[in-house]
């Protein structure tokens, strides 16, 4: 397997920075200038700096999403990419059972979790395109009897 070179967003690791920043220093002057009841009236106020954390949060997994299927598209035999998807998918649904089972609190702690991880990987995992086999023209071939190759050939003049 060739892994390509990664193609890192630098405008969008340039955002997420800023917004960490600005995140952290408006939590810092918010709790610095407003009283507890100030607060306590002004939700959206005290959500600032939860917003943007948050959304830098999400960018920070865009670009892990960018940079993994950089290196991994096209990389990744098929048979390869459906068995990961498949295990994906069977974590997810553990995870379910886990969280909804009404006997053990472990199995709903250990559930979250494995939901939690699961979906995560199967976005990522969603992102990546499998490699493509090529078709043997031998196997597949037209009405006549003739290879598509040949049949598209005639059709369209190429020679």
């Amino acid at each position: 397997m060739k892994v390509s070179r990664p193609r890192i967003p630098v405008t969008l690791l340039i955002i997420i920075a800023v917004l960490l920043v600005l995140g952290f220093v408006a939590g810092r002057y918010i709790n610095a200038t407003m009283t507890e009841q100030q607060l306590a009236d002004n939700i959206f106020i005290n959500a600032i700096p939860f917003v943007l954390i948050f959304a830098a949060i999400i960018l920070g997994f865009i670009a892990i999403i960018v940079v993994v299927a950089s290196m991994l598209d096209n990389n990744i035999s098929a048979r390869a990419h459906r068995i990961v998807e498949q295990i994906l998918i069977v974590g997810i649904v553990l995870g379910v059972v886990g969280m909804f089972q009404p006997w053990l609190f472990d199995g709903y702690r250990f559930g979250f979790v494995l939901l939690l991880i699961s979906t995560l990987c199967f976005i990522l995992w969603s992102h990546i395109t499998p490699k493509r086999e090529l078709m043997q023209e031998d196997t597949v071939s037209g009405p006549s009897g003739e290879s598509m190759r040949e049949n598209f050939e005639s059709s369209s003049g190429v020679e």
